[in-house]
């Protein structure tokens, strides 16, 4: 009877040591739990304490300084033309692109042709982009950056020969000549008188406009002689020199 009570004893003291060694380890459990939770909410706050500086950060430096807007002088109407100026450019660039594709054809394969075409298409893009140089230099692009250029649509994309190519290339050339004349005399006219612009406009592009026409004349002509001497073969020899 003592040993039965005493093995009762026994085994209630290991009961209770090991519901007290549970009850700890719980305890420290819940506790590593609370620290994670404490560090992890300690992390985030901190993350957006930083978020909310350089946020702050930013719009501080997004801010524009109030400064005297005197230097800026382009008028409403020169403005609207070096736009539209560009917007031309960019159009003889993809025409210009899709001469180059159609002579780059397997079933035409013109290499020269297409060569000359694709270096204009780069040309015309390049002149945009000066266009677009100079409008930033004058303090514009501030506004209405996102319907500066439309993309255009190529009205045509196959050719007869190489010679009606270069035919509707000197009449891309000469409308685009049009075009640059008539910005010239709207920005040198009162009351604007950009004459900055307009000497930038006629010493650069319209000469080389102008050379550029010279040159596509000259080409025409010559390849249209030799077609009329050896037809086909006229185009390939004349392809070579291109």
């Amino acid at each position: 009877m003592v040993k039965l009570i005493a093995s009762l004893l026994l085994l209630a003291v290991v009961a209770q040591a090991y519901g007290d060694f549970k009850s700890k380890q719980e305890s420290k459990s819940f506790v590593r739990e609370l620290q994670k939770e404490r560090k992890a909410q300690q992390v985030k706050e901190k993350q957006n304490s930083n978020h909310g500086g350089q946020d702050q950060e930013c719009k501080g430096s997004l801010a524009v300084p109030e400064i005297t807007r005197d230097w800026v002088d382009m008028k409403d109407a020169c403005i609207k033309g070096m736009r539209h100026q560009i917007q031309e450019e960019i159009n003889a660039s993809y025409q210009y692109l899709a001469m180059g594709a159609y002579f780059s054809r397997d079933t035409v394969n013109r290499p020269g042709f297409a060569e000359h075409f694709f270096k204009a298409a780069k040309e015309e893009r390049e002149h945009g982009s000066k266009l677009v140089e100079y409008l930033s230099m004058r303090g514009q692009l501030t506004e209405g950056v996102s319907d500066l250029i439309n993309v255009p649509t190529v009205a045509k994309q196959e050719w007869t020969d190489g010679a009606s190519a270069l035919s509707d290339a000197l009449d891309l050339e000469i409308k685009v000549t049009k075009s640059i004349r008539k910005l010239i005399q709207t920005c040198e006219s009162k009351p604007y008188n950009h004459y900055h612009l307009v000497d930038y406009l006629t010493g650069v592009y319209l000469e080389e406009q102008l050379h550029g026409q010279r040159e596509l004349a000259g080409k025409l002509t010559t390849l249209k002689k030799m077609m009329d001497s050896n037809g086909e073969l006229g185009e390939f020899l004349f392809d070579k020199t291109l």
